[in-house]
């Protein structure tokens, strides 16, 4: 969750993007990352943020993570 490329893939799916154009260039780490952020941001409500204005992890976005982490990973 910590990865830019989940944030990456939390920001494109809440904004209805495609996959970005670089993302074939990325490594399968950076690319996993990306997909879990977009499976996260389609099972968590929008108004949990996943950051705080710290640009620390949320502790609501970890539980988030948690209670559905059978369907992100």
């Amino acid at each position: 969750m910590r990865s830019r490329h989940f944030t990456f893939g939390v920001e494109d799916a809440r904004a209805g993007l495609p996959f970005r154009a670089d993302y074939e260039k990325w490594d399968g780490n950076a690319q996993w990352n990306y997909e879990r952020g977009r499976q996260w941001a389609m099972l968590v409500p929008p108004r949990v943020a996943l950051k705080t204005p710290g640009d620390e992890l949320s502790l609501t976005a970890i539980h988030w993570f948690k209670l559905n982490y059978e369907y992100i990973l």
